[in-house]
């Protein structure tokens, strides 16, 4: 699931998500290095390693981003 956007281009592994809230425009996940990366709407964005597959799509499934302990304790 790999979605087009405008900017640097994304490798093989890595995936993009859309988040629609007011201060987080997307977050990228790199696979193999298990990097999240969150990018705010002001252009900022944060990077954190040692994120595995199984808990990002678990964290983007189960609530809004931002009332994810998990991301506001380690990311944002």
């Amino acid at each position: 699931m790999t979605l087009k956007t405008t900017g640097p281009e994304i490798g093989p592994d890595e995936f993009i998500f859309p988040v629609h809230t007011r201060t987080i425009a997307q977050i990228r996940y790199d696979i193999l290095n298990q990097v999240m990366t969150v990018v705010y709407h002001d252009g900022r964005s944060r990077t954190t390693s040692g994120i595995q597959g199984p808990a990002m799509l678990r964290i983007l499934a189960q609530r809004p981003v931002e009332r994810s302990p998990f991301l506001l304790q380690t990311v944002i």
